[in-house]
């Protein structure tokens, strides 16, 4: 977006604001103030002050102001539920945040913080606004979980026109930013490293969704258009760095939960994969994704469950010079060596595609590359041992190809 919100500055350590940014004293109101008085004059910048650490509960952004953090500016959050407010009208009503995991022993992935307002959080209809800036939002620390306040760090709901740039996020017991049903048209994800201990960065199609709350509802789905995902450097240290989530079966109308033309390039992801199953709904399938376009990426890891995606129109997926998965020397590869290990083999396939003689072991070669039936292929390799002697031990034609390939 990259939009200049005005030469309206306010830094919340001035008068009249005068936030304490000792990292005992709670500073919401006082950040709260100067939002206000920003988007009542316009927009504008309200700075977080350099070297101060503010301790706040939930914070309201507003249309036509950016949160900006100067350097080493930490938001910290309070772990007192006293501190929290969410929207009323015009203004704001406190409420009290839940702390624990799970809301419910009935509904699956019940957390907190789907009902938990965000400790940043934008309204319904907000616009123009953004979290930039070269500081830390540190969520709070708890020896014991069940008193942690597990809130999202910046979230918001149908929203658009927004941009959260260069700010790092830590400590965090949830998802690190929820833009839940955000106009999801022309998105983009540029230059993150994260390391995290569920998804990294997934696409979410959705169509009523019990974990609903006061400020989300997928009850009217928004399909996903227009999505770049390019320059991250996305580690799951549990789940997917980079997937999607396609739970909108439960909509009518397939094109309102569409994922559609998704650029994915120049990135390295640790794993990829998908969540087909949907635990909220009978119905079988998924909703549609079309468009999708790979380049130049570096993927260490890709669960097969990718490949049973009905995606159509799938680009640059089909050889190695646009999905660069390394070599052997590198210690990830896309032809696993390790029996049972293969990525990409159909579920239906009756074993690896050749072998390698390593010291007396046999190792199972796994095809990963796509190929069309009934075409002739000559696969060519160069193997180079680590000391000691190794050999190829090749198949029979018939374990060649096992089966036919199922067109991707």
């Amino acid at each position: 977006m990259n939009q200049d919100f005005g030469p309206r500055f306010i830094r919340v350590t001035d008068p009249p604001y005068r936030a304490a940014g000792d990292g005992k004293t709670c500073d919401r109101a006082a950040i709260q103030r100067a939002i206000d008085d920003a988007a009542a004059s316009g927009g504008g910048t309200v700075a977080l002050t350099a070297g101060k650490t503010f301790l706040s509960g939930g914070i309201i952004l507003k249309s036509g102001v950016e949160l900006f953090f100067e350097d080493g500016a930490v938001l910290y959050q309070s772990p007192d539920p006293e501190d929290y407010v969410k929207p009323d009208g015009d203004g704001y009503a406190p409420y009290r945040p839940s702390p624990g995991h799970n809301y419910s022993e009935t509904i699956k992935w019940s957390h907190w913080w789907y009902k938990n307002y965000p400790l940043i959080f934008a309204p319904e209809g907000s616009h123009d606004f953004a979290v930039r800036g070269r500081g830390t939002i540190r969520m709070m620390d708890a020896e014991d979980p069940a008193e942690i306040i597990k809130i999202c760090p910046v979230g918001f709901y149908r929203c658009s026109r927004f941009e959260i740039a260069d700010v790092h996020i830590t400590n965090y017991h949830s998802y690190a930013m929820m833009p839940f049903t955000s106009n999801h048209q022309d998105i983009r994800v540029t230059g993150c490293t994260m390391m995290t201990g569920d998804d990294s960065v997934y696409i979410f199609s959705s169509c009523r969704d019990p974990r609903k709350s006061e400020w989300w509802s997928s009850d009217e789905p928004q399909p996903s258009l227009r999505i770049e995902i390019d320059h991250n450097d996305l580690r799951s240290n549990h789940c997917k760095a980079f997937g999607m989530i396609l739970w909108g079966l439960n909509c009518e109308d397939p094109e309102k939960v569409e994922v559609r033309d998704v650029y994915v390039h120049d990135n390295h992801f640790e794993t990829m994969g998908v969540w087909l199953y949907n635990p909220y709904t009978d119905r079988a399938g998924y909703p549609p994704v079309t468009g999708v376009r790979f380049e130049n990426n570096v993927i260490d890891g890709i669960e097969a469950n990718f490949f049973e995606t009905q995606i159509s129109d799938m680009n640059h997926y089909r050889s190695t010079p646009y999905l660069l998965n390394g070599g052997f020397e590198q210690g990830r590869c896309f032809w696993a060596m390790t029996e049972g290990a293969g990525v990409c083999r159909e579920e239906s396939g009756d074993g690896p595609f050749g072998w390698i003689d390593c010291g007396g072991k046999r190792r199972a070669l796994w095809q990963g590359l796509f190929m069309e039936s009934g075409r002739e292929y000559l696969f060519k390799a160069e193997v180079r041992g680590m000391g000691g002697k190794a050999a190829s031990v090749p198949c029979p034609r018939e374990r060649q190809l096992p089966h036919r390939p199922r067109e991707r």
